[in-house]
Parts: C-alpha cells; structure tokens; sequence
C-alpha cells in the first residue's frame, strides 16, 4: 500500500542569506532553501513535508583538521570556534524530530535551524551540549561581549521576516 506521507530535508545553511565563503556556496545554499518552498507547495497535497535545514557550524572532518586555521579566520566579523560547533549528529538529530512531528505539515516549506529545532523538541548533542539559536541575541553577543549575553534569556529570538528582510538585497 502507499505510504500516504513522507519527509524530504534540504541540508543548507545560513550561506543561503549571509555572504559565506563563496558565490557557488551561497547561490546553491539559496537554491536548496527555494527548492524545498516550492516544492511544498506541489507536494503539500500529498501529504509530504518538503523543509530546508540549517545547522550552524558543523564539525565536519575538514572543519576539524583545518581547525587552527579556521579559528584565526573571521567570517563576516565573526570568529569561529570549532570546540563549540555542531558535530554532524546533531543535525541527524533534528530530521528524527522532524520525522516524529505529527505536526509536520505546519513547517513545511520552511527552514529551520538545528538549534531551534534542539530547543523546540527537547535534544542535545551527543556530548549533552545544547547550542544557541542564530535568531538569538544572546548567541551572537555570546562571543563578543559575554557579561551582555549573561543578561539575556535564550529565548528571546528575532523573528525569521527581520532576519530575512534586513539580509535580502531585492530592494
């Protein structure tokens, strides 16, 4: 018999709105993010969820050997700290919530971060770690001022339409 639903997850990144590395990087993070938008739309009817994911920084085994490297680069401002990213079974993480979301239709067409994704269904990484949202004041203050971001709660998370219309440059 048909399954009558499904799942399908884009793996992006937050390349898809901020100038990250290179142009193909950045034009092929945008196109996976509109693909699976539209593609929600066509297959919406069918009861398959079509979502675009992003993790933040991923400790992949190049970001892991260039590690040195990699933290005395900046990257729009920003120092990277690899001790402190994802490792790649956090994302994993967030598709097996995603897959147990029996509200799943809600979310499709869009995209999410692994971090709002740990925070909304309640997991950590496979170190017990829980990471902060890119959306979260706190988590971009974290690195340079710590005592403000100490004042602030995590949750406090600027909305996706701020984020995506201070970035977009359509206008």
């Amino acid at each position: 018999t048909p399954q009558k639903s499904g799942l399908i997850v884009n793996v992006s990144s937050a390349g898809a709105l901020f100038n990250f590395f290179t142009v193909p990087y950045g034009v092929g993070k945008a196109g996976v993010d509109k693909m699976a938008e539209m593609g929600a739309l066509q297959l919406k009817k069918h009861n398959v969820a079509f979502v675009s994911l992003w993790p933040g920084l991923v400790q992949t085994e190049y970001i892991v050997e260039n590690k040195e490297t990699l933290e005395k680069a900046t990257v729009n401002g920003v120092r990277m700290n690899v001790s402190k990213a994802e490792t790649v079974e956090y994302a994993g993480r967030a598709i097996v919530g995603l897959m147990n979301d029996r509200t799943i239709m809600k979310k499709t067409g869009k995209t999410m971060m692994t971090a709002d994704l740990g925070a909304e269904y309640g997991f950590t990484d496979i170190d017990g770690r829980k990471h902060g949202s890119l959306r979260a004041p706190k988590t971009w203050l974290s690195s340079r001022f710590p005592w403000l971001a100490a004042l602030l709660p995590s949750f406090i998370k600027v909305p996706w339409s701020w984020i995506v219309g201070a970035m977009h440059h359509y206008y």
